[in-house]
């Protein structure tokens, strides 16, 4: 081979290679552009699934605390009722006591009263506890028809019925004939009067702590 074919051929051979070494850089420029357009779309599949995670975590989280909420709010409740409740009973002790008691004879008389003030007629009947009337009899009435004379200026006749009550305490008042009867028992008064009664002793009664 002569100089002038080895210098061609040198020639051709270095151009080769500035082609191959373009080509070679050019892919490596795609292969950049490519991996790195693969990583970019790996961190928004991870961004999107991170975001869906945690998404479905807020919901459940805010699912649990509207069930813990309800619970808490029930246990309240629940607790409040009872200490009603509690109260309740004390109050029914209270009245058993009463009932047992000499003062009774005063809040039979007073009860009698104030049927007697909402019902007509002039005629009477006080059906009372056995007991109650063993104790005190007919002078019951008559103290009943004084308090009526006093209290409300009619002149009334009362008597104590032969038949008994069965009551903790209290007593039924009956018109003539048995057409009128107020129950002024003490299971029929604190049963009228704890509707209106129990919002305000619950109101009363201490907030329950806070669950944690």
């Amino acid at each position: 081979m002569d100089d002038q074919e080895h210098a061609l051929s040198a020639e051709i051979l270095a151009d080769a290679q500035k082609r191959a070494q373009r080509i070679g850089q050019r892919a490596q420029g795609e292969a950049q552009k490519l991996a790195a357009a693969a990583r970019q779309e790996a961190a928004a599949v991870r961004e999107r699934a991170l975001q869906q995670a945690q998404g479905r975590a807020a919901r459940q989280r805010e699912v649990n605390r509207a069930h813990i909420a309800q619970e808490v709010s029930g246990l309240r409740m629940t607790r409040r009722q009872d200490m009603v409740d509690r109260v309740r009973a004390a109050v029914e002790r209270r009245l058993a006591q009463v009932a047992a008691g000499p003062e009774h004879r005063q809040v039979l008389k007073c009860l009698a009263l104030l049927a007697i003030g909402t019902m007509s007629g002039d005629r009477f009947e006080l059906v009372v506890r056995t007991q109650d009337r063993q104790r005190w009899g007919q002078e019951l009435a008559q103290e009943a028809r004084l308090a009526v004379k006093d209290e409300l200026g009619r002149d009334v006749q009362v008597e104590v019925a032969a038949d008994s009550l069965d009551a903790s305490g209290g007593l039924m008042v009956r018109g003539a004939g048995g057409h009128e009867v107020a129950d002024q028992t003490f299971e029929a008064r604190l049963h009228r009067l704890w509707d209106e009664v129990r919002a305000p002793v619950g109101a009363m009664l201490p907030e329950m702590p806070e669950e944690t």
